[in-house]
């Protein structure tokens, strides 16, 4: 069989532990023709084959990010940067705010993103009254650098309907003053409410899915998972629109909201339905304790997950705290026991983020069943926020990967972009070395004293087949091998053989999806 394509030149980490080396990748189509040495691959070659020099450089799998949220990373590519390396006061919120009002006509929504409370000057969010001040002519949304909550001006709160007697929805809370019951413009977990309220329209910018395109790809990211705990057929269809028409060129897997199933179900959708494009993955989940105690309550969680695996779909519980962390562990557990039956492996639950992992926690998380989905980017970009500000008793067990790798669990890495940076290497080289982006060693604290990194290799199984095998796609990518899709990147430098400093410096030099070429650092083509 004749290659189309034929990258040699390369020192090739597949990620495959039977055959983890190689120099040269033949391609046919969308897919791995064969992996192995130049010399042997070339008689592949055909007249029409085409070859790529790869000079030197090393060719890895495309990164597999397992939790990110597509339309808000677009959303915040175009927005107003309200992040700490932009805004470190209230005063410096007004004039960036005010700066864009003087550009943006009257009545027009002014959308910043990335403010930090814990940050600013006076380490408190803005109220409708800061944001009044800085323009009274423009509706303001500020979305908190986490995702979970939002700061609105007065315009913009009654824009979406919140006034003083608007009741706090059942999953969410919207703050207000003390005495009076006023809103203050800070509303918590209410994305839903505002998409509800506002429709889809802003985060369908197209400068916006345009620069995150190119940034996905430009980050080596060749497929996404899309954990939008709202997301319904009509953002199944937006999905698939910018799939088809080739606008968003990263293969994507959109979970499917839990409060949506009967949506999905009734149009005969259900987990893995689609294409290697684009497809449906888990029923995300929503467990938090925003309002103080745990929502979903644990009998209702439990119902819950029930539901989603009799329709089919595995679940993706979104489980942050400790607390939420052990009922999430408890009931997916318990689950699994019951319906155990020998044929249900494909049902891999995760459970999501899992910040806070006790070692007690941690048997419980193994005895469930199901994968952890994490970010150890939040330790380089968080982690000097976490050590001078989190309980050290909570501390020690922040993001503890070598805990869950050791104890058996399954592991995928992602960014959980917007709320940091989408480039996979600030998360490996906080994984590997478990240092702080002031270069602080997170094992050196007294109450981490335990934590420790994981190797190079682990670290990128969990952003590559760790993401696939978290969607249920192993078969089809996340390592280099024959009959696979060819998704690849080529780098600038061997993760296996820098100083774990330099890990974070790393470059994608090409990226190549379904065997094309989709981004290539410079112009015009040296390939």
């Amino acid at each position: 069989m004749t290659a189309d394509l034929l990258l040699t030149n390369c020192r090739v980490l597949t990620l495959n532990p039977q055959q983890l080396l190689a120099n040269a990748v033949a391609v046919r189509g969308e897919t791995i023709l064969a992996v192995g040495d130049a010399t042997v691959l070339r008689s592949l070659c055909g007249p029409k084959t085409q070859l790529i020099n790869c000079k030197g450089q090393t060719l890895m799998p495309g990164f597999v990010d397992a939790h990110l949220h597509l339309l808000a990373l677009a959303g915040s590519l175009t927005g107003v940067d309200c992040s700490e390396a932009t805004v470190r006061s209230i005063d410096d919120l007004k004039v960036v705010i005010s700066r864009q009002a003087a550009q943006t006509p009257p009545g027009e929504w002014i959308r910043g993103y990335g403010y930090d409370d814990q940050s600013l000057r006076e380490v408190r969010h803005p109220t409708r009254w800061d944001l009044d001040s800085a323009t009274s002519q423009h509706p303001v949304r500020l979305n908190h650098r986490s995702g979970h909550a939002t700061a609105l001006n007065s315009r913009g709160l009654a824009l979406v309907g919140i006034g003083q007697n608007t009741p706090d929805p059942i999953d969410g809370v919207i703050q207000r003053k003390p005495n009076s019951g006023e809103p203050t413009g800070l509303i918590l977990e209410m994305a839903g409410f505002l998409r509800e309220s506002l429709g889809s329209e802003p985060d369908r910018q197209d400068e916006g899915i345009s620069r995150m395109n190119q940034k996905l790809l430009e980050c080596g990211i060749t497929s996404v998972q899309d954990a939008g705990p709202n997301n319904d057929l009509a953002r199944w269809s937006l999905f698939r629109e910018l799939v088809d028409s080739k606008r968003l060129l990263s293969r994507v897997t959109m979970m499917a909201g839990a409060s949506h199933l009967e949506e999905f179900t009734d149009a005969g959708i259900t987990w893995g339905c689609g294409y290697h494009q684009l497809r449906i993955g888990h029923a995300k989940i929503m467990l938090t304790m925003t309002t103080g105690d745990l929502y979903p309550d644990p009998l209702v969680l439990r119902a819950l997950v029930s539901e989603c695996h009799q329709a089919g779909f595995p679940v993706a519980i979104h489980a942050v705290e400790g607390e939420a962390v052990t009922a999430a562990a408890r009931i997916l557990g318990d689950d699994r026991f019951l319906r155990h039956s020998g044929d249900d492996s494909a049902l891999c639950d995760r459970i999501e983020h899992c910040s806070e992992c006790t070692t007690n926690v941690l048997g419980l998380v193994r005895e469930s069943g199901a994968m952890v989905v994490t970010q150890p980017g939040f330790i380089y970009w968080n982690g000097d926020r976490y050590l001078s500000r989190v309980e050290p008793g909570i501390l020690a067990h922040l993001y503890p990967v070598d805990f869950w790798h050791s104890a058996g669990v399954s592991v995928a890495f992602s960014s959980d972009a917007p709320v940091i940076d989408p480039n996979p290497w600030y998360g490996i080289y906080a994984a590997v070395t478990r240092c702080t982006k002031s270069q602080t060693h997170f094992s050196q604290h007294p109450a981490n004293s335990r934590n420790s990194g994981i190797s190079v290799l682990e670290a990128l199984r969990m952003y590559t087949i760790g993401g696939a095998y978290a969607e249920g796609t192993e078969q089809f990518k996340g390592s280099i091998q024959a009959g696979k899709l060819a998704d690849l990147i080529l780098i600038d430098a061997d993760p296996t053989l820098v100083n774990e400093g330099e890990l974070k410096d790393i470059k994608t030099v090409l990226t190549m999806i379904g065997g094309k070429v989709v981004w290539e650092r410079g112009s015009p083509s040296n390939y």
